[in-house]
């Protein structure tokens, strides 16, 4: 891939080079032991400090006795349990008893009139499930596809950005989660006057790893993003 030097994704790969980014090692979350723990995280992680999320996953296995994880995103296999394992529990609770007794959380999708993120987790495992989805062995690109289109329908999921993660987690290696963290560092190394949107954000950070992949580094798109967030949150951290 050539691209002027002046261009924005060659002046963020010179960046990403002089900020000393290595490809770290993904963490613990990318190899959830069930797939609806993918869906739990990525409705939670949405517009929040990602250790509420964790807590909130955490509280979902010390509820139900699954495990967490498995040793590595190659050996979860089909994943312990399938998304209607988890809808099973929404039939017995309700949307506020998941919210109170398993997740310990009642936040919402969007502070203005948005529903539980614990009836958020219901309609996506519903979406999924009606596009053939319910274990890790589920995926192929047409049910992907026939799903993001029925999430992107759902009460404050139109940005795709919780949709995105969610197959992050779920195994997909070229996705970017654009959030706050990356929207930072990709104005700063652009030295932008505001933050990009996040379709921009994502576009952009995926084509830088294209340009550095030509310049002999390894980087994918999800290894990336998660470099970028790690640099960002050590350095919002350092400054609080």
């Amino acid at each position: 891939m050539e691209l002027d030097s002046a261009s924005p994704v060659s002046k963020l790969a010179d960046h990403i080079e002089q900020s000393g980014l290595v490809v770290p090692a993904l963490a613990d979350e990318y190899r959830y032991a069930s797939l609806p723990l993918c869906v739990v995280d990525a409705v939670f992680s949405i517009g929040v400090r990602y250790t509420s999320t964790q807590k909130v996953v955490s509280n979902l296995c010390g509820y139900t006795g699954w495990a967490r994880f498995a040793p590595s995103r190659e050996d979860r296999g089909a994943g312990e349990h399938g998304l209607t394992d988890l809808m099973a529990f929404f039939d017995t609770l309700g949307v506020e008893g998941m919210a109170d007794t398993v997740f310990h959380n009642r936040q919402r999708t969007s502070s203005r009139s948005g529903i539980l993120k614990s009836e958020a987790v219901l309609l996506y495992c519903r979406a999924l499930n009606e596009a053939g989805i319910n274990t890790f062995a589920d995926f192929d690109q047409d049910r992907c596809e026939y799903a993001e289109a029925m999430i992107l329908g759902l009460p404050g999921q139109s940005s795709g950005i919780a949709f995105d993660y969610f197959m992050m987690l779920a195994g997909d290696d070229n996705l970017i989660k654009p959030d706050r963290m990356v929207q930072r560092y990709l104005a700063n190394a652009l030295k932008l006057d505001a933050v990009p949107q996040p379709r921009q954000a994502a576009i952009l950070v995926r084509l830088a790893a294209k340009v550095l992949r030509t310049r002999g580094r390894q980087w994918t798109p999800l290894c990336l993003d998660h470099a970028i967030w790690r640099f960002q949150s050590a350095k919002a951290s350092a400054k609080d």
